[in-house]
């Protein structure tokens, strides 16, 4: 009587064990219940032994089931504050030392870690008045050294961790990673009992042939683990388009479809064009090293249309008819000083120069540098949304319209203008925008000031605006620290979803 199709499969994948399965299928034996990253088989490695765990479940040779489990981290500025004391913790020693106003605070911590400081002070009940904080009968410190316990255990890989401490610090900013992994149980079953005492012989069968064994011949004295044409094979994933790379196309259709122009510039500018054009004054604390990278080059490189540079000098020095200027000497040293551009509105002020007949509308997707401190919501080098239209119809009116429109495309319908102020356009507006109830800001925009556009010879109103993409990112890809982007995370990058 011929087998039928389900024996013969139970048969064929008895005889297609491999050397590797059958020392996790002995690992098992007896066990009962295993998880698979508590297994440790002498001479295989975690691939290996996931890679057999995957192949025996296919074949029906152990069962598996699957638990969903939540392990935390340290960012780095979580373990910064473990080493050197949490903010909270250095504010208490301070006002235990007696120095007890607010700007004492900020000055010995600094503003960001004072700023923390304050925060979980006034949560703790230690509020300012009058500019002072008063150290209360008991000055918390058991409170606060819990706190740095429970740092201490999730940087030991801790698992039992304090509820209510927990959800202290999910709400506190980077502090704590939070990551989610499937864990698989594996049970051998009786099939794969079957299975190993069948396959009891091929343990040292030779899966695969390496220079070693070829040079020692000692594949003349052992057996091949034959070859299965029809057997299945690992997934290979290829390579995927980055997140980045990805919205930035979808911010290119979306402008491109709206019928405005791709522009492009240079990471490395002269102020003159990066500043100077944009009216923002010589004395301006953007110009500051600390605000700017500036490029210590010997290179004389020429400021492109050096004509402008009077004009420059004129706007800044006695303004406009209208408006007054700065009042001050204006600088061609420091007009010519060169830097890595802070912002891509100095390609857009470059590209309407050369292009000044109405109308023009223009955008660019290009990275920018700004000399920050990073931490979850800043980074050093990061990429700006560029765009401006310049015609007889652009009004605030229609700057609206287009942010809009824009984040419509993008899928945000509840989108908010704030006023704001820039050197180079008046009025201003940041634009804030609201997803699963969470606001933030993702960027400027306004209408560029009369003494911008008329020196150089632009007749009609220039609306124009500037977006954070990485800010975008968090909130479309769901990520609540903007380093996440560019971390190499394999398992994200293989995996990321629109969150919107």
């Amino acid at each position: 009587m011929a087998d039928n199709p389900d024996s013969y499969g139970k048969k064929k994948a008895m005889s297609d064990v491999s050397p590797n399965e059958i020392r996790v299928l002995k690992y098992l034996q007896g066990r009962g219940d295993a998880i698979e990253t508590e297994i440790s088989i002498e001479g295989l490695g975690e691939r290996e032994i996931s890679s057999a765990i995957s192949w025996l479940e296919s074949k029906g040779l152990i069962d598996v089931s699957r638990e969903e489990r939540t392990e935390y981290s340290l960012t780095d500025e979580g373990q910064a504050f473990l080493d050197g004391g949490l903010p909270e913790e250095k504010a208490m020693k301070i006002l235990m030392e007696g120095r007890t106003s607010v700007r004492e605070v900020l000055d010995g911590l600094g503003m960001n870690d004072g700023k923390i400081a304050l925060a979980q002070l006034a949560k703790l009940g230690i509020k300012p008045i009058g500019g002072v904080l008063h150290l209360p009968e008991k000055p918390l410190l058991r409170t606060l050294e819990e706190r740095r316990r429970f740092l201490e255990k999730i940087r030991n890989g801790e698992k039992q961790l304090d509820a209510e401490m927990l959800e202290h610090f999910r709400k506190r900013e980077n502090v704590i990673r939070e990551k989610k992994r499937v864990i698989r149980h594996v049970r051998i079953n009786p099939a794969g009992i079957h299975a190993m005492q069948a396959n009891s012989g091929n343990v040292d069968m030779i899966g695969t042939l390496t220079p070693d064994i070829i040079q020692s011949g000692s594949w003349k004295y052992t057996s091949f683990q034959r070859y299965d044409m029809n057997s299945r094979v690992e997934r290979i994933l290829g390579a995927g388009i980055h997140p980045i790379s990805y919205l930035s196309r979808m911010v290119r259709d979306i402008f491109l479809e709206l019928g405005f122009t791709e522009m492009s510039g240079h990471y490395i500018e002269h102020a003159a064009w990066n500043m100077d054009a944009l009216f923002i004054p010589q004395d301006h604390p953007a110009r500051d090293m600390q605000d700017t990278f500036y490029i210590d080059s010997s290179t004389d490189m020429g400021i492109e249309h050096p004509e402008v540079l009077e004009i420059f000098r004129k706007v800044h020095e006695k303004g406009i008819r209208g408006y007054t200027g700065w009042g001050y000497k204006w600088s061609r040293e420091k007009a010519s000083e060169l830097l890595l551009r802070t912002h891509t509105t100095v390609s857009t002020i470059r590209y309407l120069y050369e292009h000044r007949e109405a109308p023009q509308a223009v955008f660019s997707v290009e990275k920018v540098f700004r000399h920050e401190s990073v931490d979850w919501k800043h980074l050093a080098e990061l990429h700006q949304i560029e765009g401006a239209y310049y015609g007889k119809d652009a009004s605030l009116a229609s700057l609206k319209w287009l942010m809009r429109e824009f984040y419509r495309r993008l899928g945000f319908t509840q989108l908010r203008f704030i006023p704001s102020y820039y050197p180079y356009t008046e009025p201003s507006m940041d634009l804030i925008v609201t997803i699963n109830g969470k606001e933030m800001e993702l960027g400027g925009s306004g209408v560029f000031r009369p003494e911008v556009t008329e020196p150089l010879g632009l007749k009609h109103p220039v609306i124009a605006w500037g977006l954070g993409l990485e800010r975008l990112a968090m909130i479309y890809f769901g990520l609540d620290d903007i380093r996440e982007i560019y971390q190499s995370d394999i398992d994200w990058l293989r995996s990321y979803r629109v969150k919107i």
